[in-house]
């Protein structure tokens, strides 16, 4: 008897021990997953790159400094070890910061802050159209949306 209640109360008392020790941290690496974007003429691509070991979900948003309306978004899913382009058509010409968040089913979050808690990036800024040398327009805007690759 006592051998067995020796036993039962050791296993009450290493039951939180064990589980503080073996707990899945919620942590991510603040480069698991990054964003960047390129630019050519009036249209822009964005990339993003998810070296963590799980899938994740994004968002990202693109404000425009020349109009207040030009705000673009897109969002998807990208899977781990693979990257995500989104590419925008016949932006107007202008200076263009995005900010973006990303997280996985682990409780991992990157991204810029306001979105992302805690931050692991600055808002990304490019300029489209001829203000960067290429020669712009001001058509219209084609949304697109994820494709994922490696």
């Amino acid at each position: 008897m006592k051998k067995s209640v020796r036993t039962a109360a050791t296993a009450v008392l290493a039951a939180p021990l064990l589980a503080a020790v073996f707990a899945a941290p919620a942590s991510a690496a603040p480069h698991d997953v990054t964003l960047s974007a390129a630019v050519e003429g009036s249209d822009f691509t964005v990339t993003i790159v998810n070296d963590s070991p799980n899938q994740v979900e994004c968002d990202w948003f693109a404000m425009s400094s020349t109009s207040s309306t030009d705000e673009l978004t897109s969002g998807g899913f990208v899977r781990s070890d693979a990257d995500a382009d989104c590419t925008k058509r016949n932006v107007a010409d202008g200076n263009c910061e995005v900010t973006w968040s990303c997280a996985d089913r682990d409780g991992g979050q990157w991204g810029t802050d306001g979105l992302s808690d805690p931050a692991t990036a600055q808002p990304f800024k490019f300029t489209v159209g001829e203000q960067q040398g290429g020669s712009g327009s001001l058509g219209s805007l084609d949304f697109g949306s994820f494709g994922s690759g490696s």
